[in-house]
């Protein structure tokens, strides 16, 4: 496996080509660069750049392992409004092309956000959401498939996709080897256990993410360093192994990254980490 870290954990007057030698600097042997509608790294960034970051990704002796954005979120398959979910498939398409270009092996989608974590009511039906996902997926896969590149979706906070027996179902429905999930630990620990998700997920785990969060603290504040929550972090990676996951472990927080890298490279040999532990 793969110790990869989240472009966002750096901080955000650098460039991607400085977040490149960053990642490289701190001893990560990947990075999962960040899409937006403004900033270094656009939607409309000409694939000319992303050729050149893959260039200097290879010098460096780092792979850019996804592409991740914060504009499903907004944005997204099931919304109500039909222009929506037209930039939504459009927003799909400018990333893949820009992962393939970077050489990256997946895009991070939210295909639907029934609901954030504290809103008392749904923005769109949960059937709607799963309908208009499903539709959306089911033609983007041919895009996927064309280009090389996974589209990889997380579970995170949405009040979608709830269970991995649904998780899974979803997937082999759209029935792309191009279209898979992307397993984040930490977000899932409020409401399932990382081991049965990974169990019943398997082969349709495409990237991983790694955060801890802590059960004693229950909502967004339970979310904390690596180590200081409740994951059992051999547990997960013998999971991993069982089920044939050999891609990245990608961290996504604010902690230093020589520390994160130091934690990462402790969780992919299968130790405990001490939770007394803290960067210096």
């Amino acid at each position: 496996m793969l110790a990869a870290i989240n472009a966002w954990t750096f901080p955000a007057d650098l460039s991607p080509a400085e977040q490149l030698a960053a990642a490289a600097g701190a001893g990560f042997d990947g990075i999962e660069l960040t899409v937006a509608g403004e900033g270094a790294l656009r939607f409309d960034s000409p694939l000319a750049e992303c050729r050149a970051l893959a260039r200097r990704a290879q010098d460096l002796s780092l792979h850019i392992v996804s592409l991740a954005t914060a504009e499903f979120w907004r944005t997204n398959y099931a919304a109500p409004d039909e222009a929506t979910r037209r930039r939504a498939a459009d927003l799909t398409l400018a990333m893949l092309d820009r992962a393939a270009a970077l050489s990256a092996r997946a895009i991070l989608v939210l295909p639907a956000v029934v609901g954030e974590y504290a809103e008392p009511c749904p923005r769109v039906a949960y059937a709607d959401a799963l309908q208009r996902s499903l539709e959306a997926l089911c033609r983007l896969r041919h895009e996927a498939e064309s280009r090389g590149v996974s589209i990889a979706i997380e579970n995170v906070w949405n009040r979608f996709l709830l269970s991995p027996v649904e998780a899974a179902d979803f997937i082999d429905r759209v029935n792309s080897p191009y279209v898979g999930w992307y397993f984040d630990i930490g977000n899932v620990l409020a409401f399932g256990y990382p081991t049965d998700w990974i169990a019943t997920l398997g082969a349709r785990i495409v990237c991983v993410h790694v955060k801890d969060y802590d059960l004693g603290r229950p909502g967004l504040g339970g979310f904390c360093g690596l180590g200081q929550g409740s994951v059992d972090w051999p547990a997960v990676i013998a999971a991993l192994r069982r089920v044939g996951y050999d891609g990245p472990l990608t961290y996504e927080g604010s902690e230093e990254p020589h520390h994160v890298c130091r934690l990462l490279r402790a969780i992919i040999d299968g130790r405990a980490l001490p939770r007394q532990e803290h960067p210096r």
